[in-house]
Formats: C-alpha cells, sequence, structure tokens
C-alpha cells in the first residue's frame, strides 16, 4: 500500500514538475507549436498608410507545404487577384485559413484573436498598396505579431514572451 501511495506522489510531482516547465518563459510557443491555440495580432496603422487610402490587409495562415511554396514567391497583387481561385483550391482543411481586413489611414485597431491549429507551416500576410512592390512578409505562426502600416510599405513585428 505504502508503495502505491509513493508511486501516486511520484506520479503527481512528475505531472507538477512539467506543469511549471511548461508555463515558464518561452514554452507557450511551443506549446502552440504542438497543441494549438490563439494568434494574436495588433496592427499599427499610420495616418498616411497607404497613401492615406484605405488598405486591404489578408493575414493567411498556411498549412500546406506545397501552397506555402506557392504563396511566398507572389506579390500581394497577385494574391488579391487570385484569393477566390486558391481558397477554392485549398479549403480550410486543405492548407489555409484566412482573415480580410481593410483599414483606414490613423484607425485604431482592436487586437485581433485568431484560433492557430498547430499543424501551422507560416503566418503571410499581404497588404494592397497602391505603391509598387511585394508587399507581403512571411512570419512564424507561433509568435504573436505587430502590423505596422506605414506610408507606402508595412512591417511586421513577433512578439516574444
Amino acid at each position: 500500500m505504502a508503495a502505491l501511495r509513493h508511486l501516486s506522489y511520484l506520479k503527481f510531482s512528475l505531472l507538477f514538475f512539467l506543469s511549471i516547465m511548461l508555463c515558464s518563459c518561452g514554452t507557450g510557443i511551443r506549446m502552440r507549436a504542438l497543441l494549438g491555440g490563439k494568434l494574436q495580432v495588433t496592427a499599427d496603422v499610420s495616418e498616411k498608410a497607404n497613401e492615406n487610402n484605405p488598405i486591404a490587409v489578408d493575414l493567411i495562415l498556411v498549412y500546406n507545404e506545397k501552397l506555402l511554396e506557392e504563396l511566398i514567391k507572389m506579390p500581394s497583387k497577385e494574391w488579391f487577384k487570385q484569393k477566390s481561385q486558391i481558397r477554392r483550391d485549398y479549403s480550410e482543411e486543405e492548407g489555409l485559413e484566412f482573415r480580410s481586413w481593410e483599414w483606414v489611414p490613423g484607425q485604431q485597431i482592436p487586437i485581433q484573436v485568431l484560433p492557430l491549429k498547430p499543424a501551422a507551416k507560416a503566418v503571410l500576410i499581404f497588404a494592397d498598396y497602391l505603391t509598387p512592390g511585394p508587399h507581403r512578409s512571411r512570419t512564424d505562426p507561433f509568435s504573436d505579431i505587430v502590423i505596422h502600416l506605414g506610408e507606402k510599405d508595412f512591417y511586421v513585428e513577433t512578439v516574444k514572451y
């Protein structure tokens, strides 16, 4: 009986230790990679973003490696022209999910929280700027992000905890 009690305490101690390790700094990202979770997206839109015009922004969660190879070569203008067809070709179960927004210069954007499956390969962001350029960014799907929309282009920061 004492041996069983000792084994129960040992199991409890091991589970407790693992829980502490998983909750420690930096493991939240690893947990999202294993279990999925939520992706937090913050956007900062300049007063002069897109030369003072509304800007369409698409965030794509890519789960299919072949699709990722195609999309990372695509400039934003091409994405916005083809996204309806791509969505028909690759359903959510087969490779991608995306969110679309249109923001105006200077707009205050609430934090966006998106569901994230554990098999994500990348996050791609396309912004439909009037100026020439690829206007595309790739980020780690398991880090929260901040999108900075400027006058002629944008950049993305990842948030590490």
